[in-house]
C-alpha cells in the first residue's frame, strides 16, 4: 500500500493479560483525525453524553451531516422505531405486511417499523404518522414491550398527571420504578409531551443496561413479590438519589371582595363592517426533507472495524463509552505532541493511561495513526500492517473505543483502544 508522506500509522500489538504482555511496534506509516467529541453539541458533562456516545458507536443512532446530534430536537416516531428495533435486533418476517399508508418502502425506518408492528409494539392501522414526535408515554410503552419488561401493580411511585385509567400507566410506573426515568415522584411525568433526542438516548441506554443486568442474573423477577429484585432478593425501587421532592403546593389566598358593579351605560350602535372579500386558497406547504445523518469519525472507525471482523468471521467488539473517552484523551495528547507515540506526556504508556482513568481490564491493545481523513482508509491501512491487524482482528478482545483529534494544522490523529474485561 502506498502512503503519502503526511500519512502515518503507528501501532502496537499490546496483548496484555495478567500473566503475559507482548508489545510490538511497527515502522512509521500514515493516518489522521478530527474532533475528540463525537458530536460538537454534546458536551461530556451532559447527562446523556455516555448514552449518545454508546448509541452512535454501535450504530443505534446517528447525527447530522454538520457533526451535531441536536439533543433538544424531538425524536420522531420513525426514528424511535429504528433506535429500538436496532437495539433489540428486531427484524420482520419476509411475508409480514403493514396497513400503514403513510410509510413508504423507501423510508429509512420502513423495516424497523414493520418489525416492531409485527411484534405488537405498534398497532397495525391505516396511518403511522412517522414524522410526528414520539410522546413520553409512547416511549415508556415501546421500551417495556420491546425489552419484555414485566409490569406490576406495586406502585412505588406515582405522578400527578398519570392516572390509572391511562393506557400508558403501567409502562410509565414500571420504568420509573426501575430508574429508567428519574422524574420526581409526586411531580409530573408529562406523558403527552414529546421526547427529545437526548432523552430518548438516555432512556434507551438505561433500558439496555437493565437488560444486560437481567441477562447476567444481577436482576430477576420475583413472582411472589411481584417485582424485580437484585441478587440479595431486595425489591428494586426508585433511587432516592435520582429523585427530587415534589414542590409544596401554594397555600390558598382568600379572595378579595369583588368591587361594586358599575352602573350600566346604554350601548352605542356598532357600525356594520363591510363583508370581507374571499381570500384565494393558500397552496399546501411541502414538508422539508429530513437532513441526512452521519456518524462521527470515531463512530465510523468502530463501525468499519466491526465490519472487517464480521468479514473475518470474528465477533463484533462492543463500543465502550469509557474507552471512547480514554481514546479521545489520548488523541488530544498526540495532537499536542505533534507526533505518533505510544508514550505521551500527559498519560504515559497505554497501561499507565488506563490506570489513570481507573479502567479495569484483563487484556488490552492500542492502535494509533495520523494523516487520514477517512475511517475506512485508516482501517484498511491498519489491516495492511501485521501488528495493527493483530489488534484489530484479535478474538481475545470484547470491547473497544475510538477517538480523534486535530492538531493546529488540521492533521487528524486517530486512536483505537481494545480490551477484554
Amino acid at each position: 500500500m502506498n502512503l503519502s508522506h503526511d500519512k502515518k500509522i503507528f501501532l502496537s500489538t499490546i496483548a496484555m493479560t495478567v500473566a503475559v504482555s507482548a508489545v510490538g511496534v511497527s515502522a512509521s506509516l500514515p493516518v489522521e483525525a478530527a474532533k475528540s467529541v463525537a458530536f460538537k453539541d454534546v458536551p461530556e458533562k451532559h447527562y446523556a453524553y455516555d448514552a449518545v456516545m454508546y448509541m452512535a458507536a454501535n450504530g443505534i443512532i446517528k447525527g447530522y451531516a454538520d457533526n451535531t446530534y441536536r439533543l433538544n430536537k424531538p425524536v420522531t416516531r420513525a426514528q424511535a422505531a429504528k433506535m429500538i428495533a436496532v437495539s433489540i435486533g428486531a427484524k420482520p418476517s419476509h411475508a409480514y405486511k403493514m396497513d400503514f399508508k403513510d410509510v413508504a418502502k423507501d423510508n429509512g425506518s420502513y423495516d424497523h417499523i414493520r418489525a416492531l408492528t409485527q411484534r405488537g409494539l405498534f398497532k397495525n392501522a391505516d396511518t403511522f404518522n412517522p414524522n410526528k414526535p414520539l410522546t413520553r408515554g409512547q416511549m415508556a410503552k415501546l421500551l417495556v414491550l420491546g425489552y419484555h419488561i414485566v409490569t406490576d401493580d406495586n406502585d412505588f411511585i406515582i405522578f400527578d398527571d398519570v392516572q390509572k385509567s391511562s393506557g400508558a400507566y403501567a409502562y410509565i410506573i414500571t420504568i420509573a420504578e426501575l430508574n429508567i426515568t428519574t422524574t420526581r415522584p409526586g411531580g409530573k411525568f408529562n406523558p403527552n409531551e414529546p421526547v427529545t433526542r437526548g432523552q430518548m438516548a438516555a432512556f434507551l441506554y438505561r433500558t439496555m443496561q437493565f437488560d444486560e443486568n437481567r441477562k447476567n442474573g444481577l436482576i430477576t423477577y420475583d413472582n411472589q413479590k411481584k417485582g424485580y429484585v437484585d441478587r440479595d432478593q431486595n425489591l428494586i425501587k426508585p433511587n432516592p438519589n435520582n429523585q427530587k421532592p415534589a414542590p409544596e403546593k401554594p397555600k390558598p389566598v382568600p379572595p378579595k371582595p369583588a368591587p361594586a358593579p358599575p352602573k350600566p351605560v346604554p350601548p352605542k350602535p356598532a357600525p356594520v363592517p363591510p363583508a370581507p372579500k374571499p381570500e384565494p386558497p393558500k397552496p399546501t406547504p411541502v414538508p422539508p426533507k429530513p437532513e441526512p445523518e452521519k456518524p462521527s469519525l470515531a463512530a465510523q472507525a468502530i463501525i468499519n472495524i466491526n465490519i472487517k471482523r464480521q468479514n473475518a468471521k470474528i465477533g463484533n467488539l462492543r463500543a465502550d463509552p469509557a474507552l471512547n473517552r480514554i481514546a479521545s484523551a489520548r488523541a488530544e495528547d498526540l495532537a499536542k505532541l505533534g507526533e505518533l507515540s505510544h508514550i505521551t506526556p500527559t498519560y504515559g504508556t497505554a497501561a499507565e493511561m488506563l490506570e489513570k482513568f481507573d479502567y479495569k481490564w484483563t487484556a488490552y491493545g492500542e492502535n494509533i495513526g495520523a494523516g487520514y481523513h477517512d475511517a475506512l482508509e485508516i482501517t484498511n491501512a491498519w489491516l495492511a500492517s501485521p501488528a495493527h491487524k493483530e489488534n484489530l482482528l484479535s478474538p481475545i478482545f470484547t470491547h473497544m473505543g475510538a477517538g480523534t483529534a486535530p492538531d493546529s494544522n488540521g492533521k487528524i490523529y486517530w486512536v483505537t483502544l481494545y480490551s477484554k474485561k
